[in-house]
């Protein structure tokens, strides 16, 4: 696991020394509200708050330049490219070492204005690839780098790297909850800047911070989504078209039949990752219409088989059924699967990671994964 000692470094860079009660800090037990522990101790709360300040010194652009978005994804991410990181730049926050790997959390802005953090985890021998990570609400990078004490993300940054994966997991921006996810989101709208897009180009711009801090180039590439980065991943590969391997953890249902469930009607008044950007077909997060985007885009479904927002009775069966089919009838039936795994709403990677080691070693890659190498730095 990242040491105590690392992680107090960090906490003195990120927040400065006069805020530190010791010497040492570890990622406390944080029983399903990790971001009760992660986000004040580990600077998010200020980052985030830091973008109405951006906002107001008039910093925010509606420049976009990254890469093609399709024509079906455009209303989604509100422009016809994803954004780019602006200039050369990557500030190194902090390095920490694991077992088998380090860490270096580093931060950089994007053209748009709104600036990324995030952690390239970094195996110590030979790398196999990139895993492109997207965390999901109420979680951290950080916290997917280390198994002390896991989260429902279970430390899956850290199997990845010692996996001999480089992993680059950026902040998906919000304070804990859907409510601070909605206040940011419309702020950014307010100035022109879609807070999708720069949530998917954060995890996109994963392949331009490995190549300046490692030096590798050529890796394949892979994306590893959980939660709700689940269907960030999923729109990330629908609107570029990249077709890299891409893996889905802790999603999979009817939106219609979990919004007249039990899981919002027993949590009313409570913020949950349900109503997120229903506005300009957002509500699309996996079925027929994004699988004909996706495909074929190998693709693996990961859902634990006590995952209450992701149930049999939610439509999670039918919904991968509508997905299989267009695989099918494209010619690509073997490009996508689904497991069920003994657990509840939380990456597994039991059979995930060795299908994606499969995936990325396979000389296929090279025929699905169009748009490989083409970043310039």
């Amino acid at each position: 696991m990242i040491s105590r000692r690392a992680l107090s470094g960090l906490l003195m860079t990120l927040v400065g020394p006069a805020s530190v009660a010791s010497n040492t800090l570890a990622l406390s037990h944080c029983q399903g509200s990790c971001a009760n522990v992660d986000l004040p101790a580990l600077g998010y709360d200020t980052f985030c708050r830091s973008f109405f300040d951006i906002a107001a010194s008039g910093k925010l652009r509606a420049v976009a330049t990254g890469s093609d978005i399709r024509r079906e994804m455009r209303s989604l991410l509100r422009g016809r490219r994803l954004y780019r990181p602006s200039g050369d730049e990557i500030r190194i926050l902090w390095r920490g070492t694991a077992d088998g790997f380090s860490v270096v959390k580093v931060e950089f802005d994007l053209e748009c204005g709104v600036p990324v953090r995030g952690c390239l985890g970094i195996p110590d021998g030979a790398f196999k690839g990139l895993i492109l990570l997207g965390h999901g609400m109420a979680s951290t990078p950080e916290r997917c780098f280390d198994d002390a004490d896991k989260d429902y993300m279970n430390a899956i940054g850290k199997q990845l790297c010692q996996d001999g994966y480089v992993v680059w997991c950026p902040y998906i921006v919000q304070i804990g909850n859907q409510e601070s996810q909605n206040n940011i989101a419309a702020m950014l709208a307010s100035h022109g800047v879609s807070a999708h897009n720069v949530s998917c180009a954060s995890i996109d711009a994963g392949e331009i911070v490995c190549r300046k801090l490692t030096g590798a180039s050529g890796l394949n590439v892979g994306v590893y989504g959980v939660s709700s980065g689940a269907f960030l991943a999923l729109h990330l590969e629908a609107a570029t078209g990249r077709m890299r391997p891409t893996v889905v953890s802790g999603y999979m249902r009817d939106e219609k039949k979990f919004l007249m469930s039990s899981v919002i009607s027993k949590n009313l008044g409570i913020e949950l990752a349900a109503y997120i950007h229903f506005a300009n077909s957002r509500a699309k997060y996996a079925s027929a219409e994004l699988a004909y985007l996706l495909c074929p885009c190998p693709l693996f479904v990961e859902i634990g088989s006590r995952d209450g927002a992701n149930a049999i009775e939610l439509g999670r069966e039918e919904k991968f059924a509508e997905m299989r089919s267009v695989y099918a009838l494209s010619g690509h039936p073997h490009s996508i699967d689904m497991a069920i795994f003994d657990g509840v709403h939380e990456a597994s990677g039991l059979r995930a990671r060795p299908w994606l080691s499969e995936h990325l070693a396979s000389p296929a890659y090279q025929a699905t994964s169009r748009l490989k190498n083409a970043i310039a730095l």
